[in-house]
């Protein structure tokens, strides 16, 4: 998800053409009609801009995501049939009403993070050190890493 290079300035004012500027959910990204990828001016990257297209990347990284978060909960689940415990009580309410509750309950928190996560992939945080599509990034690692986790208590409980 790098930002493309952008090119210099060829504008003379400071004045936006547009009646308005990109919406935050736009028609365009479910149809791909969608024209505009990145941020398009300079000035652009020090605020936040909506994108109506998102790059193939995203896209894997969005869906390796959601993968990892169905294997993270069908291991939760084998740990819970052998013994162990959920220990986010949040997640253990929906577990206590059954394993398709808490599959659903994980997979739609996870699925609507997501995709605050890549609608606002172009916001600033930390004084526009990083973008919240960074984070993005990181998640499946993060999922990847608690799989390993539960493989190794799965295999110690076994």
């Amino acid at each position: 998800m790098p930002i493309p290079e952008l090119k210099p300035e060829k504008r003379q004012g400071f004045t936006d053409r547009r009646r308005r500027p990109t919406p935050l959910f736009s028609v365009y990204s479910l149809t791909r009609r969608g024209r505009r990828r990145a941020p398009r001016r300079n000035r652009d990257l020090s605020r936040h801009s909506y994108v109506d297209r998102y790059d193939l990347g995203t896209v894997v990284i969005l869906a390796t995501s959601l993968l990892l978060c169905v294997a993270d909960a069908f291991f939760t689940l084998q740990l819970v049939a052998r013994g162990a415990h959920e220990i986010n009580p949040f997640m253990n309410f929906f577990l206590a009403k059954g394993p398709l509750v808490f599959l659903s309950v994980k997979y739609v928190i996870t699925g609507i993070s997501l995709l605050l996560l890549v609608v606002h992939q172009n916001r600033p945080l930390l004084n526009g050190r990083i973008r919240a599509g960074h984070i993005l990034m990181v998640v499946p690692v993060g999922y990847a890493l608690l799989i390993l986790w539960e493989l190794s208590l799965n295999l110690r409980l076994s």
